[in-house]
């Protein structure tokens, strides 16, 4: 008779930790003991664990430097064939760090079930733990989502009160559970944000154009980078030319504009 689980889901890895003994064992070490233990050869248990020959050697002389008695022992010929074996020290090592890993991995999901319970404190560490490439990186909350027939324009707010617009596809909307409410990361490469210093009697077709006043402007050898603060906190980087700041006549504390199109935007959800 077959009977349901009912072991409870691990909880989302928000808190982490590696456990080791004296500073110096760690659980890699002991997946080497328990895999000599199992097969009997140095050799081969290396390959099971995914080390060189050496590298398990050296593994080994490191933990047996620390240790008052050997973990492992080595037999040549005889009546058994030879091999290597853990020592009573070496078994003993094995099973109590067993123990303190079933322990510690107790500790971590106990801790992570207790942060996932506060959606604050949840919120602040999935940002923590989220990464990417884009130079720019904003936080939000989507307050609208137009879906058309192909694509869809999808509306974040950010802390500032700007709202970026997205488009992207209608299988986007579907698998990132994209709806009012949903806090999302927005994220637009420097290259693709434009600057432009004065909007007065211009219309421009890009969907994002986010006013504020440049805090940073670094030249280098072709191309410069152009950091423009926003209300709120939140910063638009570009990477532009050198040509095209000194004809723009950017510099700190200036008035400025990034402008970027809908599409240029790629929104990302926390696990």
């Amino acid at each position: 008779m077959k009977h349901k689980s009912t072991r409870q889901a691990a909880p989302l890895r928000l808190i982490d930790g590696e456990l080791r003994i004296g500073g110096h064992l760690n659980a890699r070490l002991f997946e080497l003991l328990d895999a000599i233990d199992r097969i009997g050869s140095i050799n081969r248990a290396a390959r099971d664990v995914g080390l060189s020959y050496k590298g398990a050697w050296e593994m080994i002389e490191r933990a047996n430097s620390v240790s008052p008695r050997l973990l492992i022992e080595t037999a040549t010929g005889g009546r058994e064939g030879g091999g290597t074996k853990l020592t009573e020290t070496g078994r003993k090592l094995l099973v109590l760090f067993s123990r303190f890993q079933e322990e510690h991995r107790r500790f971590l999901d106990g801790m992570n079930r207790h942060l996932a319970d506060d959606p604050e404190v949840l919120l602040w560490l999935r940002r923590l733990v989220m990464k990417a490439s884009a130079r720019n990186q904003w936080f939000g909350t989507v307050t609208d989502v137009h879906v058309g027939p192909v694509s869809a324009e999808v509306f974040v707010n950010l802390k500032g009160g700007a709202t970026l617009v997205a488009t992207v596809t209608q299988e986007s909307v579907a698998s990132l559970g994209l709806a009012k409410g949903k806090e999302v990361l927005a994220l637009v490469k420097a290259p693709l944000v434009m600057v432009v210093t004065d909007l007065e009697g211009y219309r421009l077709s890009a969907r994002n154009q986010l006013s504020g006043t440049i805090s940073h402007l670094q030249k280098g050898a072709v191309n410069a980078e152009v950091v423009i603060a926003l209300p709120g906190g939140d910063s638009v980087a570009a990477t532009i030319t050198n040509e095209s700041v000194n004809s723009l006549g950017l510099a700190v504390g200036n008035p400025a504009t990034a402008v970027f199109k809908a599409g240029a935007v790629i929104l990302g959800v926390a696990p």
